[in-house]
């Protein structure tokens, strides 16, 4: 039976919302929407209502699939880049992807060639430019659907889109509300996309006694009476698609459970077409046409019987009888089910044997499949699926083993684990697993623990690693030797401090003249371990002894990384000789990605640590380049990335800075590279002024900074301080002051770079104290302060440090050149505008106050801006001329533009100049509104709103929000 279109039925405001968002990226803004909803809510249903309407837009769709046990790798990313190639050709993909074109291999084989050095990791950040590209071209909807199936790739896919917000495109991301439960991984998403307010999200609601008439009347030729209205809500529970399903059986006796709904056009179809069914539902989501031939001719499995015995002669006919009663929908590649609630269903119907042998068909078709198409991680997951599910375990092992070994290969790190363990759990199963295997038990351990450090379940990839540990060989100490060494790594990486024990385990295990690769890879982790634990001079002494064994066995790469590391040690002591072996080792690397990538990574973060802002970024920028050429890791290109980001900080690009922190800090993962950012951006929001938010971001985050940072130097340093000035603006001193303690303890090792700033935290914090009336000795700091007398930034630190106590100018901090961060001269003028204001020095307090507001405003520092600000508005030094009192002030609001003649409307005030938008958001500047609650009432990016406050400053040629409200209350 044919199951007719009913209009949209209860569904006004969001459809809505959703024409909203597609005028607003018509326009060329950037919008994102979750649409949520239980199964056959019509989510689905909704989409194809707004992309009937989207003319002049290209649609881009993607769709999630479950394989049974878990999502299907890449199956919404597929989608995704088959519709790029549609719009554009592939030849154009590939020239756009450039040199990272072969992490698109992994998704698409046939449209790049799989190479050994793919980069699949890179999938996130090719497919998400290319999607950029194409909005920038014209506006572009892009919808991913049934994330509740989604793999990590596909989700790390739809984090970066929602961050990035590209311009003129509408993002769509819909899921299965009751399927992501309290553990589901995509709640974690979703829930940092709400805190950050990327979205706007529609939550689907059932159809009421009234809406179900509604659409069951667009459905049926007759009405419908009363007592079959009651019966059809009571059935359908107002889940437009069981409506759908009800309604051609009205008058019949109507099944009572959803289940049974689900099947009542099935069991209306003929015995061979009911065959066929189950036949396409034991093959997942869908299944191509040649595949299911091939399942179809099969004449049996090794037990003798029959696959399929019941579909009848002619199978396409068979198959038309269930399209035309809207049970299968046909594809450009093959046979799917018109809802996957009914693909479920009807798999359900199998019986246990029936179920086993069509997966075992299956699993022989597309190994068959392989040798006509690209071989591809997809494939090869559902390959070892079907042979699990068929309990052929001997094959499902081998199946497991291949295809968790290609995942790991393709990034695509859930379906590596999944495999990887059950692998694991078939072992002790299988006679001769070794044999079937292909490999023995502790390098399965290995490969399985590594790729659970990919999918950030760094808890259980150290517990893993350990059980290779213990069963690894004695006869292979070299071996052995490199199971530590990648322990101790992923230790790191789960924030245990087992490392430097592991490394030394692995260094008794391999006498010198005998592993000396080995070694050498060995000393090299023990330097950076010593160096990022701030034991500079130990780190020293191992670098060298690993540049000894490079040197001997002729290896540049280690010679090139010991050089690095030596260097970066020596710059962590005060010695400026180390930027020159830091150089020295970028030049030993030759072409070797691993030395330059170290270079890359430390060069520009000392150069960071004496405030030499414009070469660390000239480096970071460089990096940038290389890594993409060698496609190289996501972590790497992170920590290049993050460390020219903090360039732009420290010489006050601020906007750039944010914009970057916001798309890149990973919401799930929790790991050294998260901390690092982490940190970074709550420190930068509570610069900028966000500092509630800054303050929820440091209680989140609090325990993973506190574990990784005691293994880091750089890790406690920075959070320290963002946890002690977060707790100056709490007025906790006292807390301040003992978190920035560390740098007088008798047994901490002086490094200026990170001292010198959290000495001058650590003034501010004894000011406060003093000034509440207890007595702090700061003579230990003092004396901290002279033992970095000769690091580059010492003069500005030094003249903070003097001032915060009241013993130094802060103008000798505003005025110094040198070094310093961009926000310290802005903030120093705040606070001698403070003491100006204190000395009764109006005149002065007003010009000081007034240079703090417009260099403040000029990076960014929302936080300098609020508090100089606030000072002159409670001083009364608000308005033009003579200082005037909070009367005064109130009168000059009260009076009529025309008699102020600064706010006057004119041609030239730039009002006339904004567009209609910006009128909007100048509107609710004037209520006082931030940038973020600005974006939630448009249903815009943050970014976006403060792309048009900044538009509005420039055009009214004000410097402040508060100016520009002013103008508008003139009107």
């Amino acid at each position: 039976m044919p199951v007719p279109r009913a209009r949209l039925v209860g569904r006004a405001r969001e459809l809505g919302a959703l024409t909203a968002a597609l005028d607003d990226v018509r326009s060329g803004v950037g919008r994102t929407l979750v649409i949520a909803g239980e199964a056959g809510i019509g989510k689905t249903r909704l989409l194809d209502e707004l992309t009937a309407r989207a003319d002049g837009v290209t649609v881009v769709t993607g769709q999630c699939a479950d394989e049974g046990s878990g999502p299907l790798p890449y199956a919404a990313l597929a989608g995704l880049l088959q519709g790029v190639v549609q719009a554009t050709g592939p030849d154009a993909v590939v020239t756009a992807a450039g040199p990272a074109a072969g992490a698109l291999s992994a998704i698409a084989p046939q449209l790049v060639a799989p190479a050994s050095d793919a980069g699949a990791d890179r999938i996130p950040e090719v497919l998400a430019d290319l999607l950029a590209g194409l909005a920038a071209e014209q506006p572009l909807v892009v919808v991913m659907e049934d994330l509740h199936w989604s793999d990590d790739v596909t989700r790390a896919v739809a984090l970066r889109l929602a961050r990035t917000a590209p311009r003129g495109m509408l993002l769509l991301l819909t899921y299965r509300s009751d399927d992501v439960g309290r553990a589901h991984p995509l709640r974690t998403v979703m829930a940092e996309l709400d805190r950050a307010r990327l979205t706007t999200r529609l939550d689907l609601a059932r159809l009421g006694e009234t809406e179900v008439r509604e659409m069951a009347q667009d459905l049926l030729d007759a009405g419908l009476d009363a007592e079959a209205l009651t019966d059809l809500t009571d059935r359908s529970e107002g889940v437009p698609f069981y409506v759908e399903e009800l309604v051609g059986f009205l008058g019949t006796d109507l099944p009572d459970s959803l289940r049974d709904i689900l099947l009542l056009r099935y069991w209306n179809l003929s015995r061979e077409a009911q065959a066929l069914c189950r036949v396409v539902a034991a093959a997942g989501p869908r299944v191509w046409y040649d595949v299911l031939d091939d399942v179809l001719a099969d004449p049996s499995t090794g037990s003798g019987q029959r696959v399929v015995p019941n579909v009848g002669a002619e199978p396409e006919e068979t198959a038309r009888e269930a399209v035309e009663a809207q049970v299968l929908v046909v594809t450009d590649v093959g046979y799917a089910f018109r809802h996957a609630l009914v693909q479920e269903a009807v798999y359900a119907e199998l019986l246990p044997g029936e179920r086993r042998r069509l997966h075992a068909a299956y699993a022989q078709a597309l190994e068959r499949a392989l040798v006509r198409r690209a071989r591809s991680v997809a494939k090869l997951s559902r390959i070892a699926d079907h042979w699990w599910r068929a309990g052929m375990l001997d094959r499902a092992l081998a199946a497991a083993v291949v295809g968790h070994r290609a995942a790991a290969d393709g990034a695509a790190s859930s379906t590596a684990v999944t495999l990887g363990e059950r692998a694991l759990e078939l072992w002790e199963q299988v006679p001769d697993a070794e044999a079937v295997a292909g490999l023995p038990h502790h390098e399965l351990l290995r490969t399985v623990a590594e790729s659970l450090r990919g999918s950030t379940r760094t808890t259980r990839a150290l517990a893993v690693a350990h059980e290779a540990i213990a069963e690894w060989p004695a006869d292979d100490p070299a071996g052995l030797a490199g199971m530590l060494s990648d322990t101790a790594l992923i230790a790191g990486h789960a924030g245990s401090d087992e490392g430097p024990e592991l490394i030394e385990r692995a260094l008794a295990l391999v006498e010198p003249g005998r592993d000396d690769a080995v070694r050498g890879h060995l000393l090299m982790l023990r330097a950076r371990q010593a160096m990022l634990n701030g034991r500079p001079r130990e780190a020293i002494e191992a670098a060298t002894a690993a540049h000894d064994v490079g040197s001997a066995i002729g290896s540049a790469g280690v010679v090139s990384v010991a050089l690095n590391l030596r260097g970066v040690s020596r710059v962590q002591l005060g010695d400026p000789g180390g930027f020159a072996e830091i150089d020295a080792g970028r030049e030993a690397a030759g072409d070797t990605w691993h030395g330059l990538s170290r270079y890359y990574i430390n060069g520009s973060d000392a150069r960071l640590l004496v405030g030499d802002w414009a070469r660390a970024a000239e480096i970071a920028q460089e990096g940038m380049g290389a890594a993409r050429r060698h496609g190289s890791s996501e972590s790497t290109r992170i920590m290049i990335e993050g460390n020219l980001v903090e360039a732009l900080i420290g010489r006050g690009d601020w906007a750039e800075a944010a914009a970057w922190y916001e798309r890149t800090v990973p919401p799930i993962h929790d790991s050294v590279y998260s901390v690092y950012l982490s940190d970074r951006r709550a420190w930068l929001m509570m610069w900028q002024g966000q500092v509630d938010q800054a303050q929820a971001e440091a209680r989140r985050r609090a325990t993973s900074w506190e574990r990784f940072g005691r293994l880091e130097e750089q890790i406690r340093a920075r959070t320290s301080m963002t946890l002690a000035e977060l707790a100056l603006l709490r007025d906790e001193p006292a807390e301040a002051l003992g978190r920035m303690s560390v740098v007088v303890d008798p047994d901490h090792v002086r490094s200026p770079a990170y001292d010198l700033p959290q000495l001058a935290v650590a003034a501010l914090a004894i000011a406060r104290l003093r000034a509440a009336g207890q007595d702090v000795d700061d003579a230990p700091y003092r004396a901290a302060l002279a033992e970095c007398a000769h690091w580059p930034t010492f003069p500005v630190w030094s003249a903070q440090f003097e001032a915060e106590l009241g013993t130094g100018p802060w103008t000798a901090v505003a005025d110094l050149p040198g070094p310093g961060p961009a926000h310290l001269r802005p903030y120093a003028l705040y606070r001698e505008g403070a003491r100006l204001l204190d000395a009764g020095d109006r005149a002065g307090a007003r010009s000081t106050l007034g240079s703090a507001v417009a260099e403040a405003e000029k990076i960014g520092a929302g936080l300098i801006v609020q508090r100089a600000q606030g000072l002159l508005d409670r001083a009364g030094l608000t308005g033009q001329g003579r200082s005037a009192g909070p009367a005064d002030a109130a009168e000059r609001r009260r009076e009529p533009a025309e008699r102020r003649p600064e706010l006057a409307q004119g041609p030239d005030s730039g009002l006339d100049t904004l567009t209609a938008r910006e009128q909007q958001v100048l509107a609710l500047v004037a209520e006082g509104l931030t940038n973020g609650q600005i974006a939630e009432r448009l249903f815009i990016s943050a970014k976006t709103a403060s792309v048009h406050v900044s538009a509005i400053l420039r055009k009214l040629n004000v410097s402040t929000r508060t100016e520009a409200a002013l103008l508008t209350r003139s009107r």
